[in-house]
Protein backbone atom coordinates (compact mmCIF):
# COMPACT_ATOMS: atom_id res chain seq x y z
CA UNK A 1 0.00 0.00 0.00
CA UNK A 2 2.78 2.74 0.87
CA UNK A 3 6.53 3.27 -0.06
CA UNK A 4 8.33 5.00 2.22
CA UNK A 5 12.12 6.70 1.81
CA UNK A 6 13.85 7.69 4.99
CA UNK A 7 16.62 10.39 4.18
CA UNK A 8 17.16 12.01 6.75
CA UNK A 9 16.20 11.93 10.19
CA UNK A 10 15.87 12.90 14.32
CA UNK A 11 13.14 12.16 16.73
CA UNK A 12 10.92 14.92 18.02
CA UNK A 13 7.73 14.49 20.39
CA UNK A 14 3.94 14.26 18.21
CA UNK A 15 2.17 17.66 18.69
CA UNK A 16 -1.80 17.53 18.82
CA UNK A 17 -4.09 20.19 16.86
CA UNK A 18 -6.77 20.84 19.22
CA UNK A 19 -10.03 22.17 18.40
CA UNK A 20 -10.14 20.61 15.23
CA UNK A 21 -12.92 18.12 16.10
CA UNK A 22 -15.30 20.99 16.24
CA UNK A 23 -15.11 21.49 12.18
CA UNK A 24 -15.53 18.00 11.34
CA UNK A 25 -18.16 15.18 11.24
CA UNK A 26 -18.26 12.08 13.22
CA UNK A 27 -16.44 9.19 12.27
CA UNK A 28 -18.27 6.29 11.37
CA UNK A 29 -16.03 3.24 10.58
CA UNK A 30 -17.75 1.63 7.50
CA UNK A 31 -16.19 -1.22 5.47
CA UNK A 32 -17.55 0.22 2.34
CA UNK A 33 -16.25 3.43 2.92
CA UNK A 34 -14.70 5.34 0.14
CA UNK A 35 -12.50 7.37 0.37
CA UNK A 36 -11.51 10.42 -2.36
CA UNK A 37 -8.84 12.60 -2.99
CA UNK A 38 -11.52 15.56 -2.50
CA UNK A 39 -12.22 14.41 1.16
CA UNK A 40 -8.65 15.10 1.86
CA UNK A 41 -8.53 18.47 4.11
CA UNK A 42 -4.51 18.66 5.52
CA UNK A 43 -1.70 16.69 5.81
CA UNK A 44 1.19 16.78 8.59
CA UNK A 45 4.19 15.14 9.18
CA UNK A 46 5.71 13.34 12.37
CA UNK A 47 9.15 12.75 13.79
CA UNK A 48 10.90 13.48 10.73
CA UNK A 49 14.07 12.02 11.24
CA UNK A 50 17.09 14.00 9.88
CA UNK A 51 20.64 12.00 8.78
CA UNK A 52 22.36 14.93 8.88
CA UNK A 53 21.66 15.64 12.91
CA UNK A 54 20.39 19.38 12.21
CA UNK A 55 17.94 20.37 15.04
CA UNK A 56 15.40 21.61 12.16
CA UNK A 57 14.53 21.90 9.05
CA UNK A 58 12.37 23.97 6.20
CA UNK A 59 9.87 21.50 4.90
CA UNK A 60 7.20 21.30 2.42
CA UNK A 61 5.10 18.88 0.71
CA UNK A 62 3.95 17.99 -3.02
CA UNK A 63 1.31 15.77 -4.04
CA UNK A 64 1.53 13.67 -7.55
CA UNK A 65 -1.06 11.44 -9.35
CA UNK A 66 0.45 7.60 -10.00
CA UNK A 67 -0.47 5.03 -12.35
CA UNK A 68 1.23 1.48 -11.72
CA UNK A 69 5.01 2.96 -11.33
CA UNK A 70 4.63 5.90 -13.25
CA UNK A 71 4.27 8.96 -10.96
CA UNK A 72 3.07 12.69 -12.68
CA UNK A 73 4.42 15.65 -12.04
CA UNK A 74 2.64 17.53 -9.26
CA UNK A 75 -0.37 18.69 -9.09
CA UNK A 76 -0.15 20.69 -5.90
CA UNK A 77 2.77 22.13 -3.36
CA UNK A 78 2.50 23.41 -0.05
CA UNK A 79 3.80 26.57 2.03
CA UNK A 80 7.37 26.12 3.64
CA UNK A 81 7.60 25.60 7.16
CA UNK A 82 10.23 26.77 8.74
CA UNK A 83 12.43 25.17 11.51
CA UNK A 84 10.46 22.15 12.31
CA UNK A 85 11.08 18.45 12.42
CA UNK A 86 7.08 18.11 13.12
CA UNK A 87 5.14 20.56 10.29
CA UNK A 88 1.46 20.57 10.07
CA UNK A 89 0.61 22.60 6.70
CA UNK A 90 -2.79 24.93 6.28
CA UNK A 91 -5.46 23.03 5.34
CA UNK A 92 -5.30 22.11 1.21
CA UNK A 93 -6.11 24.80 -1.19
CA UNK A 94 -8.50 23.30 -3.98
CA UNK A 95 -8.45 26.71 -5.84
CA UNK A 96 -4.71 25.82 -6.73
CA UNK A 97 -5.57 22.64 -7.89
CA UNK A 98 -6.21 21.65 -11.57
CA UNK A 99 -9.65 22.59 -13.40
CA UNK A 100 -9.66 18.70 -15.38
CA UNK A 101 -7.70 17.19 -11.65
CA UNK A 102 -9.45 13.89 -11.27
CA UNK A 103 -10.64 14.09 -7.45
CA UNK A 104 -12.44 11.21 -6.80
CA UNK A 105 -9.18 9.08 -7.06
CA UNK A 106 -8.04 7.22 -4.21
CA UNK A 107 -4.14 6.85 -4.67
CA UNK A 108 -1.61 9.14 -4.75
CA UNK A 109 1.90 9.81 -4.03
CA UNK A 110 2.58 12.42 -0.96
CA UNK A 111 6.59 13.32 -1.41
CA UNK A 112 8.22 15.80 1.69
CA UNK A 113 11.33 17.69 1.19
CA UNK A 114 12.89 19.42 3.12
CA UNK A 115 16.25 21.65 3.16
CA UNK A 116 17.99 24.78 4.71
CA UNK A 117 18.32 27.92 2.77
CA UNK A 118 16.39 27.03 -0.24
CA UNK A 119 18.49 23.70 -1.03
CA UNK A 120 16.05 20.91 -0.84
CA UNK A 121 15.82 17.16 -1.45
CA UNK A 122 13.86 14.01 -0.74
CA UNK A 123 12.67 13.28 2.73
CA UNK A 124 9.64 10.87 2.74
CA UNK A 125 7.93 9.48 0.00
CA UNK A 126 4.58 7.81 0.54
CA UNK A 127 2.26 5.86 -2.05
CA UNK A 128 -0.57 6.78 -0.52
CA UNK A 129 -4.01 4.64 -1.17
CA UNK A 130 -6.59 6.16 1.31
CA UNK A 131 -9.14 3.41 1.57
CA UNK A 132 -5.93 1.68 3.37
CA UNK A 133 -5.55 4.10 6.37
CA UNK A 134 -6.39 3.47 9.44
CA UNK A 135 -8.82 5.89 11.71
CA UNK A 136 -6.43 7.78 14.23
CA UNK A 137 -8.69 10.31 16.08
CA UNK A 138 -10.09 13.86 15.75
CA UNK A 139 -6.38 14.71 17.18
CA UNK A 140 -3.23 14.18 15.87
CA UNK A 141 -1.20 10.99 16.88
CA UNK A 142 2.21 9.78 15.80
CA UNK A 143 3.87 6.93 17.55
CA UNK A 144 6.68 6.31 14.40
CA UNK A 145 9.13 8.18 12.52
CA UNK A 146 8.74 9.23 9.27
CA UNK A 147 4.84 9.17 9.58
CA UNK A 148 2.33 11.11 7.82
CA UNK A 149 -0.92 12.50 9.13
CA UNK A 150 -3.87 12.17 6.55
CA UNK A 151 -6.58 15.13 7.87
CA UNK A 152 -9.94 14.02 6.18
CA UNK A 153 -13.75 15.29 6.62
CA UNK A 154 -14.06 13.10 10.28
CA UNK A 155 -10.85 13.33 12.03
CA UNK A 156 -7.10 12.28 11.08
CA UNK A 157 -5.66 9.05 9.02
CA UNK A 158 -2.24 7.24 9.27
CA UNK A 159 -0.72 4.33 8.05
CA UNK A 160 -2.39 1.08 9.29
CA UNK A 161 1.09 -0.67 10.85
CA UNK A 162 -1.33 -3.70 11.27
CA UNK A 163 -3.12 -4.88 8.38
CA UNK A 164 -3.87 -8.30 9.09
CA UNK A 165 -5.18 -7.63 12.13
CA UNK A 166 -7.06 -4.64 11.23
CA UNK A 167 -8.60 -6.87 7.87
CA UNK A 168 -9.89 -9.63 10.26
CA UNK A 169 -11.07 -6.45 12.74
CA UNK A 170 -13.35 -5.16 10.03
CA UNK A 171 -14.74 -8.36 8.70
CA UNK A 172 -15.93 -9.39 11.73
CA UNK A 173 -17.12 -5.39 12.82
CA UNK A 174 -21.04 -4.65 13.21
CA UNK A 175 -22.70 -1.89 13.03
CA UNK A 176 -25.40 -1.18 15.50
CA UNK A 177 -27.48 1.56 13.92
CA UNK A 178 -31.67 2.58 14.88
CA UNK A 179 -34.00 0.55 12.62
CA UNK A 180 -35.99 3.92 11.70
CA UNK A 181 -32.74 5.38 10.25
CA UNK A 182 -32.40 2.54 7.76
CA UNK A 183 -32.66 3.65 4.20
CA UNK A 184 -32.69 2.07 0.74
CA UNK A 185 -28.98 2.62 -0.72
CA UNK A 186 -29.25 4.58 -4.36
CA UNK A 187 -30.63 1.92 -7.15
CA UNK A 188 -28.76 1.50 -10.57
CA UNK A 189 -31.15 3.88 -12.20
CA UNK A 190 -30.20 6.28 -9.27
CA UNK A 191 -26.44 5.68 -9.82
CA UNK A 192 -26.95 6.23 -13.50
CA UNK A 193 -28.45 9.00 -13.17
CA UNK A 194 -25.79 10.81 -10.83
CA UNK A 195 -23.33 9.08 -13.39
CA UNK A 196 -24.96 11.14 -16.47
CA UNK A 197 -25.26 14.03 -14.81
CA UNK A 198 -21.48 13.92 -13.56
CA UNK A 199 -20.43 13.41 -17.41
CA UNK A 200 -22.38 15.83 -18.58
CA UNK A 201 -20.56 18.40 -15.45
CA UNK A 202 -17.35 17.05 -16.87
CA UNK A 203 -18.34 18.27 -20.18
CA UNK A 204 -19.74 21.51 -19.38
CA UNK A 205 -16.59 22.26 -17.29
CA UNK A 206 -14.57 21.06 -20.71
CA UNK A 207 -16.81 23.37 -22.63
CA UNK A 208 -16.41 26.36 -20.08
CA UNK A 209 -12.53 26.06 -20.18
CA UNK A 210 -12.79 25.53 -24.20
CA UNK A 211 -14.91 28.65 -24.47
CA UNK A 212 -12.93 30.37 -21.54
CA UNK A 213 -9.58 29.79 -23.77
CA UNK A 214 -11.47 31.32 -26.43
CA UNK A 215 -12.53 34.55 -25.02
CA UNK A 216 -8.94 34.97 -23.50
CA UNK A 217 -7.70 34.26 -27.24
CA UNK A 218 -10.13 37.00 -28.56
CA UNK A 219 -9.01 39.47 -25.67
CA UNK A 220 -5.60 38.57 -26.81
CA UNK A 221 -6.26 39.38 -30.20
CA UNK A 222 -8.34 41.86 -29.37
CA UNK A 223 -5.31 43.19 -26.77
CA UNK A 224 -3.36 42.72 -29.28
CA UNK A 225 -5.13 44.31 -32.19
CA UNK A 226 -6.02 47.43 -30.23
CA UNK A 227 -2.34 47.77 -29.49
CA UNK A 228 -1.53 47.78 -32.96
CA UNK A 229 -4.01 50.40 -33.63
CA UNK A 230 -2.76 52.66 -31.30
CA UNK A 231 0.44 52.36 -32.26
CA UNK A 232 -0.90 53.09 -35.52
CA UNK A 233 -3.04 55.98 -34.25
CA UNK A 234 0.57 57.32 -32.29
CA UNK A 235 2.18 57.01 -35.71
CA UNK A 236 -0.44 59.09 -37.82
CA UNK A 237 -0.23 61.29 -34.94
CA UNK A 238 3.99 61.48 -34.53
CA UNK A 239 3.25 61.88 -38.99
CA UNK A 240 0.95 64.80 -38.97
CA UNK A 241 3.18 66.57 -36.43
CA UNK A 242 5.79 66.28 -38.55
CA UNK A 243 3.82 67.43 -41.62
CA UNK A 244 2.70 70.49 -39.79
CA UNK A 245 6.68 71.14 -39.01
CA UNK A 246 7.76 70.26 -42.45
CA UNK A 247 5.39 73.02 -43.64
CA UNK A 248 5.84 75.51 -40.92
CA UNK A 249 9.74 74.75 -41.74
CA UNK A 250 8.99 75.09 -45.59
CA UNK A 251 7.10 78.53 -44.98
CA UNK A 252 10.04 79.96 -42.74
CA UNK A 253 12.78 78.87 -45.10
CA UNK A 254 10.73 80.87 -48.38
CA UNK A 255 10.98 83.62 -45.89
CA UNK A 256 14.33 83.29 -44.93
CA UNK A 257 14.68 83.32 -48.76
CA UNK A 258 13.07 85.86 -49.93
CA UNK A 259 14.80 88.20 -46.59
CA UNK A 260 18.27 86.72 -48.75
CA UNK A 261 17.15 87.95 -52.20
CA UNK A 262 16.29 91.50 -51.00
CA UNK A 263 19.73 91.46 -48.70
CA UNK A 264 21.38 90.24 -52.01
CA UNK A 265 19.56 92.86 -54.21
CA UNK A 266 20.72 95.92 -50.98
CA UNK A 267 24.50 94.23 -51.21
CA UNK A 268 24.06 94.43 -55.21
CA UNK A 269 23.40 97.75 -54.90
CA UNK A 270 25.75 99.44 -52.40
CA UNK A 271 28.56 97.02 -54.49
CA UNK A 272 28.09 99.27 -57.35
CA UNK A 273 27.56 102.29 -54.98
CA UNK A 274 31.07 101.04 -53.56
CA UNK A 275 32.32 100.09 -56.46
CA UNK A 276 31.94 103.41 -58.14
CA UNK A 277 33.23 105.58 -54.29
CA UNK A 278 36.45 103.22 -55.00
CA UNK A 279 36.64 104.71 -58.56
CA UNK A 280 36.49 108.13 -57.92
CA UNK A 281 38.62 107.43 -54.55
CA UNK A 282 41.05 106.36 -57.25
CA UNK A 283 40.95 109.12 -59.63
CA UNK A 284 41.00 111.64 -55.88
CA UNK A 285 44.24 108.91 -55.45
CA UNK A 286 45.94 109.89 -58.50
CA UNK A 287 45.03 113.50 -58.71
CA UNK A 288 46.27 113.75 -54.60
CA UNK A 289 49.59 112.02 -56.07
CA UNK A 290 49.88 114.24 -58.84
CA UNK A 291 49.04 117.51 -56.64
CA UNK A 292 52.03 115.64 -53.64
CA UNK A 293 54.66 115.24 -56.60
CA UNK A 294 53.50 119.11 -57.30
CA UNK A 295 53.91 120.36 -53.79
CA UNK A 296 57.08 118.53 -53.25
CA UNK A 297 58.43 120.09 -56.59
CA UNK A 298 57.24 123.34 -54.85
CA UNK A 299 58.34 123.08 -51.98
CA UNK A 300 61.94 121.58 -53.15
CA UNK A 301 61.65 125.09 -55.28
CA UNK A 302 60.82 127.15 -52.29
CA UNK A 303 63.60 125.36 -49.98
CA UNK A 304 66.02 126.04 -53.10
CA UNK A 305 64.80 129.64 -53.68
CA UNK A 306 65.10 130.15 -49.03
CA UNK A 307 68.39 128.93 -49.37
CA UNK A 308 69.18 131.60 -52.42
CA UNK A 309 67.64 133.79 -50.66
CA UNK A 310 69.66 133.47 -47.48
CA UNK A 311 72.66 133.20 -48.95
CA UNK A 312 72.23 136.78 -50.64
CA UNK A 313 70.90 138.18 -47.58
CA UNK A 314 74.06 136.63 -45.89
CA UNK A 315 76.35 138.37 -49.10
CA UNK A 316 73.83 141.58 -48.71
CA UNK A 317 74.54 142.37 -44.91
CA UNK A 318 78.40 141.33 -45.50
CA UNK A 319 78.59 143.86 -48.13
CA UNK A 320 77.03 146.36 -46.11
CA UNK A 321 79.41 147.22 -43.75
CA UNK A 322 81.72 148.65 -46.94
CA UNK A 323 79.01 150.35 -48.60
CA UNK A 324 77.80 152.26 -44.78
CA UNK A 325 80.77 151.85 -42.72
CA UNK A 326 79.93 152.02 -38.42
CA UNK A 327 82.16 154.25 -36.50
CA UNK A 328 82.60 155.79 -33.13
CA UNK A 329 83.30 159.43 -32.36
CA UNK A 330 84.64 161.04 -29.26
CA UNK A 331 81.95 160.46 -27.12
CA UNK A 332 81.80 156.74 -28.04
CA UNK A 333 78.62 157.14 -29.96
CA UNK A 334 77.78 154.81 -33.18
CA UNK A 335 77.96 156.89 -36.27
CA UNK A 336 77.70 155.89 -40.08
CA UNK A 337 78.72 157.54 -42.76
CA UNK A 338 79.84 160.62 -39.96
CA UNK A 339 75.84 159.94 -39.20
CA UNK A 340 75.04 160.02 -35.63
CA UNK A 341 71.68 158.04 -34.89
CA UNK A 342 69.82 159.81 -32.22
Amino acid sequence: MMNSVWDLALGSTPVNNPGAAASRSVHVELTSQQRRLRHLRSIAARNIVNRNHSPLLDTYFTLHLCSDDRISRDFYKSEVIRDSLNPTWRSLDFAMLPDLLDTSVSCFVVRIWGGREEQYQLLIEWKVNLDGLRYTGQQIRSRCPNEIIFGLNDGYYAADLDQKENSERKKNSLLQVDQSSVRNSYSVFSLLRLHTAQKAIKQTQVTVQKIGKEIEEKLRTTAACTERKKERECMQLRIGVLRSEVERQRKALLRERETLQKERVLLQKKEEAFSCKHKSLDSERDTLTDLQKESTAKRELFLKSSAQLTFRCRQLLSELSYIYPIDTNNQSDFVICGVKNK
